[in-house]
């Protein structure tokens, strides 16, 4: 693993509301590094703006070490390298066009505008009418321009904060593409948003906050391990417990859920196809039948919630 671009540790953050303090961060550590795309996942108010704005300096944390390419950071120079698209929304000059308001931001970041660079990011996102005052476009073409501007200066760092908000499905797939261009290129990135389909889509990494505190960090694929990775709900005429096939895969039970719906956990898509075909000659006879992955969401889900639990017995 190459050295971290940012790299926090033991970060505290409390506003004063209505002069009640509330915790944003607690004891909260991140780390980035080149090429990686991360998915900064959460609740409503759990602090992954404000971890966003610790990074950018925008606020400043109560407490916590803060490196740079493995070096304090002291000024913000270190922003050059930085693209930030916050709370979904870009830093546009409305008056201006994207072309224009490229080689502005440029400028701030005394980097040199590539033209070339410039129409390729244009393509990769489909940014029409370059040319014309931003405020003529539309909502999600608005969004577009603002997400090339993260990138026009080539930063070694891209944090996006709710970016698939006023994106249709075009303009995801489109951001997808720009993401995988970002990361290839050796930009790390990082994706906070409440689109979890999106993030599982794009996340190598997941970092989940929950009350201001990490409760986990690692591989995509760590987060995403369950003991079963399908649920067969089938719903029976009788009521009674579907009858299990002979040879089922040892440890395999039904569960009843309400009236006529039984469930079924199964660990791999060879055991749900083993059930199923035993199942075949049963089928005409139930009144329904679902088959569900185990997705980012249920396990993200899971995870809030037995984080609730701990909280509420320790309180």
């Amino acid at each position: 693993m190459t050295q971290a671009l940012f790299d926090i540790q033991g970060v505290d953050k409390t506003y004063l509301r209505e002069g009640q303090p509330i915790a944003a961060l607690k004891d909260f550590a991140l780390t980035l590094h080149a090429g990686e795309v991360l998915g900064l996942l959460g609740p409503n108010g759990a602090g992954k703006t404000t971890a966003i704005k610790v990074l950018t300096s925008l606020c400043e944390p109560d407490c916590g070490v803060f490196l740079w390419r493995g070096q304090p950071v002291r000024n913000k120079r270190y922003l050059r390298e930085v693209g930030v698209l916050l709370e979904g929304r870009g830093a546009l000059n409305e008056r201006l066009s994207t072309w224009e308001n490229a080689k502005y931001f440029c400028g701030l970041r005394e980097a040199r505008f590539d033209a070339d660079h410039f129409h390729q990011l244009t393509a990769l996102l489909g940014v029409p009418d370059v040319r014309a005052p931003v405020r003529l476009l539309s909502t999600g073409n608005k969004l577009k321009s603002a997400l090339l501007l993260c990138l026009i200066h080539k930063p070694a760092v891209l944090l996006l904060d709710e970016p698939t908000i006023g994106l249709d499905l075009f303009g995801v797939e489109k951001l997808e593409t720009l993401v995988r261009h970002a990361s290839q290129a050796g930009t790390a990135v990082l994706i906070s948003s409440h689109d979890l389909q999106f993030v599982e889509r794009m996340a190598q990494r997941i970092v989940c906050i929950c009350r201001g505190r990490k409760v986990f960090d690692g591989p995509k694929s760590d987060f995403l391990h369950v003991e079963h990775a399908y649920v067969l709900k089938l719903d029976v005429m009788s009521g009674n417990a579907p009858p299990m096939p002979d040879g089922q895969p040892a440890g395999l039970s039904w569960s009843h859920m309400k009236d006529r719906t039984w469930r079924l956990e199964l660990r791999s898509h060879d055991e749900l196809c083993t059930v199923l075909s035993a199942l075949m000659p049963t089928l005409p006879s139930a009144c329904g039948l679902q088959v569900e992955r185990v997705t980012l969401k249920d396990k993200y889900l899971s995870l809030l919630s037995s984080t609730d639990e701990k909280d509420t017995c320790a309180s």
